[in-house]
């Protein structure tokens, strides 16, 4: 369905159902990827569980990959990528690749035995900012702006008060909301969202709430979301791209000769090389 279709059918709140995904025994998740309308400028969005590595080192190009560790992840996670970077996200922190024209990146638990909890999620990239140089930017959890209100606080992981140089108006807060309480998720004109249910139980109107259930906002929308019993909640917002997209594998671009170039760039090893890890490091 095209993009255009899709956005003006929805004008009312509505649960978008999640696709389990597991890799092994190490990494499972409940994800969201389509309809790709009402995420956009989101690509995916995983709240995964990971307690060992899954995945060899693989390239990204074309959106940005970041992964965002919930505070009370049991392990750190260490990223590494072939512009010679090696990072530990601690337990609250984000660490955000902008994968721009091709860069090589893995991640795995800091420890091993213990199980790292948090969100990966793909952002689109506009399409003039496709191939334009990779970078990393990382903020730990003391970085982040904190709000409250009545019965709830929230995080602002990234986008609002913030303090990332993002490609693209988007935003991500976690909300915990305290049993009888409300949240008021309001979007900005222009803007679309949706809220992912991490744990708890509640009501968006008639709507039910609970884990594993992602609430899906039109665009400009609102919604009051009522705890029923301690209510978690990972916020999405952000501007649409309206832009149409070629996904091959790891790489999102704007037409298929950008696909084929990427691949060739990776062959090539212009994404750079990264090695298998040591198992040292866990």
């Amino acid at each position: 369905m095209e993009l255009s279709t899709v956005a003006a059918i929805m004008s009312t709140p509505r649960l978008l159902p999640p696709q389990p995904h597991r890799v092994g025994a190490g990494f499972h998740a409940e994800g969201w990827r389509e309809p790709l309308a009402l995420l956009d400028p989101f690509i995916l969005v995983d709240h995964f569980r990971m307690s060992e590595a899954a995945f060899a080192p693989h390239p990204h190009a074309g959106f940005s990959a970041v992964t965002y560790l919930f505070d009370d992840s049991a392990t750190g996670l260490v990223s590494r990528d072939s512009l010679g970077g090696e990072h530990e996200i601690l337990p609250g922190g984000l660490h955000w690749t902008l994968a721009g024209r091709g860069v090589m990146h893995d991640e795995f638990p800091a420890e091993a035995g213990c199980e790292a909890h948090g969100l990966q999620i793909f952002v689109n990239l506009p399409a003039e900012q496709k191939l334009r140089a990779p970078t990393v930017m990382r903020l730990a959890a003391e970085q982040m702006p904190r709000r409250v209100g009545p019965g709830w606080q929230a995080v602002q992981v990234f986008g609002g008060t913030a303090e990332l140089a993002l490609p693209w108006p988007t935003a991500l807060a976690i909300v915990d909301v305290k049993a009888g309480a409300s949240f008021d998720f309001t979007l900005a004109d222009g803007e679309r969202g949706f809220a992912v249910v991490i744990h708890g139980r509640g009501q968006a109107g008639e709507l039910p709430l609970s884990a594993g259930r992602a609430l899906c906002l039109p665009l400009g929308g609102r919604a009051v979301l009522t705890a029923d019993e301690p209510l978690r909640l990972a916020c999405f917002s952000g501007r649409p791209l309206y832009e149409s997209i070629v996904r091959h594998g790891p790489f999102v671009m704007s037409d298929e000769g950008q696909v084929v170039a990427a691949l060739q760039r990776f062959q090539s090893g212009g994404m750079g090389r990264l090695c298998p890890r040591q198992h040292t490091h866990v």
